[in-house]
């Protein structure tokens, strides 16, 4: 019991540091909103541009959260700073607490993609491709830092976070189908 609390402590803990990126992800997804704008004012050439639609919206949200992420994973760490690679299944988790906590970030980390991915392209709704991009993504982000040497490259952190897409994805689902069925019901009522 108390392992798991001082788990929760270092997550929570460990929660700051991507909400203090924030306000960077904010500014992207600010910068997006006004290109967007622009475009349609100046280059489509509409007199009265729209409001931004849902569509448009989990893009914001999804510019958000990647820049958090690139962030959280390249440039809060200095070059050269973390060199090293570990391909060895669950060495994560054998490290007590802390590497508990790690362990488990790294699912959480890669929730958002699992739920925003399929809200907005439709082909991110077939739950294999939806994994597949996520496990492709997180290959893409630990061979990266391992060019960079910001970052440990580590087999766990493919697996944990290509996990937490997968979890992402059905979160997504079960929302998806209570939706659908709540607007069926709505319709069947009148």
């Amino acid at each position: 019991m108390e392992t798991t609390v001082q788990v929760i402590r270092y997550i929570l803990k460990d929660l700051l540091e991507p909400a203090a990126y924030l306000p960077y992800g904010a500014a992207a997804g600010g910068l997006f909103l006004l290109g967007w704008y622009l475009w349609r004012r100046i280059l489509c050439g509409e007199e009265k541009v729209r409001r931004p639609d849902r569509k448009q919206w989990l893009l914001v949200i999804g510019i958000v959260y990647i820049t958090v992420l690139l962030k959280l994973a390249f440039f809060s760490r200095e070059p050269g700073s973390r060199t090293g690679i570990d391909l060895i299944p669950f060495s994560t988790w054998a490290g007590g607490p802390q590497a508990h906590a790690y362990f488990i970030e790294n699912i959480l980390m890669f929730l958002p993609f699992g739920i925003l991915a399929p809200a907005r392209f439709p082909r991110m709704r077939n739950p294999l491709y939806c994994v597949d991009m996520g496990f492709l993504l997180s290959c893409f982000l630990e061979l990266a830092q391992l060019v960079t040497q910001r970052g440990f490259c580590q087999l766990d952190d493919i697996a944990t976070n290509t996990l937490g897409a997968g979890i992402g994805w059905l979160i997504w689902r079960g929302v998806h189908r209570k939706r659908k069925k709540r607007k069926k019901e709505e319709k069947t009522c009148f």
